[in-house]
């Protein structure tokens, strides 16, 4: 049975959907809070091939699944009508670039496959002119151009719908935000040139601006979206909701975005180009060195498009320009970091997309490496802006300029033929050995978990503290071992260390359990307390996130053990192996009484 399936035959087992007041989800079990506990059918419920107990506590209906929970929960949540947006994903604390560069990756990784092609066909087709292999001026070079420049043209609304789903709200909303910033009334105002703002209800100044391409502007767009959207549906009644929430949060939304949001992301562009412009008067080596390190940020964040008029300016004054030989300069630093994560990945899958967005970067088009590879690799992202930094300063002290506008690609290399041809190539390769360079000692390797297979994991003390045996734990779900075999930590000191070597593979919101896969592929589950996910996440502090690597030496987190005993929770941490058709056998290793030291070896497992 498929995920929806088997989500509408528990909603039935339940007593229905009128007889669920609500549902949420902690790390193993879906919780229920019933109208009339006796309209559930226990029976039913336990027939189900992914339901693997249930349990009534507390005025709870708790139906254990398992770690993979959240796949079931969310089309619960979906036939419900109930909101899901804070029912799981980690919270962890993170920087602000951090969460700024995971959100963006997490709205690009969707559409990279679009941008790649596309990117590929333009660097191609631009290649091919500045080859003078063919004209720019043909109908088939128009036709072709509008395959591959479609993406790009219309990037706000494809970032919409990804950012919708980042965000979790209103897909088609979002899509609806986009077509406001590029509605023709908007497009045939820029392209006219005579209209500097519109006049909303005569008094608020909607302003005239090309949203081509932008990324930013449609980003917070969605995110104010999310938050108005909620907002409103929840202060609507339940019958007003299915007309008034998607039409009152259009209008307010599209309103904000207009004139507020909109603008100010422009404006940030435009800032950033009177910025460049100054330092150009003050050095233009000082101008290199700045205009490369933020290039690479402003591509990805969209605001390079501000630099582009400060370059036309430039040829039409004096006929030259310097700003866009440090483009291209930043290009093939990104193309430079890019070739290097080829060297780090190992699926197939993985380095055919790297190996196409470093040729799509060496053509001029730089969106599918930033937005597909540099955005999870933040150290290669700073390896790019050091070699797109060093490599601008260099060809600045030479006096590199161009005498025409042309696509930063190194097909554009011919155009610089002359006094500065040299330094121009000089800056390449130190742009591109540089970048990869950095990146290829910066940025580890992926493992090769097939390499470290062993037939055994190891089960260690996740803290100082006394043993307790599973089946003594005062929870039915883990004393019977529903969800797999394991032990208990009483801790004395509440600092817990990972009892296995792995990496992290899910954090729940609450903080109070945290999933650790091992290499051989054995899944293991470390709960903190019992019941704490009521807590909310208040006595806990987590110091790792998910994708980090553990061993048993890793503190991973914290316990306030006064706080949660206050709250009427027991703190014993409760370690088990969840995928135990994996395990033949499972088996202490030493005299379990008494009190350990974290990192003790406890139990073994032998796989099958």
């Amino acid at each position: 049975m498929k995920h929806e399936e088997i989500a509408k035959q528990i909603i039935e087992d339940v007593g229905g959907a009128g007889n669920i007041n609500n549902v949420w989800h902690c790390m193993t079990r879906l919780r229920f809070n019933l109208k009339d506990e006796k309209k559930v059918d226990y029976s039913a419920l336990e027939k189900l091939s992914k339901v693997v107990g249930t349990k009534y506590q507390s005025d709870q209906l708790q139906v254990v699944i398992g770690t993979d929970v959240a796949e079931y929960f969310t089309p619960i949540a979906k036939e419900l009508g109930l909101d899901e947006n804070n029912q799981q994903g980690e919270t962890e604390k993170k920087g602000l670039v951090s969460v700024f560069m995971d959100t963006v990756s997490g709205v690009f990784g969707p559409i990279v496959p679009a941008i790649a092609g596309a990117g590929m066909i333009k660097g191609l087709m631009a290649g091919l002119v500045a080859l003078n292999v063919i004209s720019n001026q043909t109908d088939t070079y128009s036709i072709i151009d509008m395959v591959a420049s479609g993406v790009f043209t219309f990037l706000p609304f494809f970032v919409a719908a990804s950012a919708a789903r980042i965000f979790k709200t209103n897909q088609y909303l979002a899509i609806a935000i986009a077509a406001i910033l590029q509605f023709p009334t908007m497009t045939a105002a820029v392209a006219e040139g005579k209209l500097s703002a519109f006049q909303l209800f005569g008094v608020v100044p909607v302003p005239v601006f090309n949203y081509a391409g932008t990324v930013i502007p449609i980003i917070f767009a969605v995110l104010a979206l999310s938050y108005i959207y909620r907002w409103v549906d929840n202060v609507l009644p339940q019958i007003l909701r299915t007309v008034f929430t998607p039409t009152i949060s259009l209008f307010v939304a599209g309103l904000l975005t207009l004139t507020v949001i909109g603008p100010i992301s422009i404006h940030l562009g435009n800032l950033l180009a009177a910025g460049v412009a100054w330092l150009f008067s003050i050095s233009p080596v000082l101008a290199g060195i700045v205009v490369g390190a933020i290039r690479p940020i402003a591509i990805f964040t969209g605001l390079h498009h501000a630099m582009t008029p400060i370059a036309l300016q430039n040829f039409a004054n004096q006929g030259y320009d310097m700003l866009m030989p440090m483009m291209f300069m930043a290009n093939m630093a990104i193309t430079g970091a890019t070739a290097a994560i080829y060297t780090k990945v190992k699926t197939k899958e993985e380095k055919s997309l790297v190996l196409s967005s470093a040729v799509s970067g060496l053509l001029g088009i730089t969106e599918p490496a930033l937005f597909g590879i540099l955005s999870k690799y933040k150290k290669a992202f700073i390896a790019a802006t050091i070699g797109s930094s060093v490599a601008s300063a260099f060809i600045s002290f030479f006096g590199v300029r161009i005498y025409g506008y042309i696509l930063s690609s190194i097909f554009s290399l011919p155009a610089y033929i002359g006094q500065y041809f040299i330094f121009a190539v000089l800056g390449i390769l130190i742009a591109l050995i540089l970048s990869f360079t950095i990146c290829y000692f910066m940025v580890p390797k992926q493992e090769e978990e097939d390499e470290v297979f062993t037939n055994e994991v190891d089960l260690h003390a996740t803290a100082k503290g006394s043993y307790i045996p599973l089946e003594n734990v005062p929870d039915e779900v883990f004393s019977t071992k529903m969800m797999g075999d394991g032990f208990a930590i009483d801790s004395v000191d509440g600092t817990v260390f990972s009892p296995v070597s792995g990496t992290v593979t899910t954090i729940f919101p609450s903080k109070h359990a945290i999933g650790i896969k091992t290499a051989n592929g054995i899944e293991v589950l470390v709960h903190m307390g019992i019941d704490t996910v009521a807590l909310a996440g208040k006595g806990f502090e987590l110091f790792v996130k998910v994708g980090d690597k553990v061993s048993t030496d890793s503190k991973i987190a914290q316990m306030d053990l006064a706080y949660i005993r206050s709250q009427g929770k027991e703190t014993m941490i409760i370690v088990v192996i969840t995928n135990m058709d994996r395990i033949a056998t499972l088996s202490g290793l030493k005299d379990l009484e008494g009190q350990h030291q974290a990192g003790a070896l406890l139990e073994r497992a032998h796989l099958s």
